[in-house]
């Protein structure tokens, strides 16, 4: 019942959007550049929630082929949650 009522809610996303925020991380780590000096802990920290949120979106993409409603909606939850957080970080 409960996961009924957060589903309601929650707009799942489709393979098209699913394709187009990988791209976009495509190239965001295509333009990383590793030797130019140490990186900041703010720059570290949004590399890793970039990686979280590229691991996320995989997650996602598998369970819509598998037709796991729950999976789906668990990953979706937590890939909107570091999409929020990212936001919030200035690279």
């Amino acid at each position: 019942m409960k996961v009924q009522k957060v589903k309601n809610k929650i707009k799942t996303m489709t393979n098209r959007q699913i394709r187009n925020e990988l791209e976009k991380i495509y190239k965001e780590r295509k333009s990383w550049n590793g030797g130019k000096g140490p990186f900041t802990k703010l720059a570290i920290k949004r590399r890793e929630f970039v990686l979280v949120k590229q691991r996320l979106l995989y997650e996602i993409g598998d369970a819509k082929k598998e037709k796991d409603k729950a999976e789906e909606l668990y990953h979706t939850l937590l890939w909107e949650a570091v999409n929020n957080h990212l936001k919030s970080i200035k690279s």
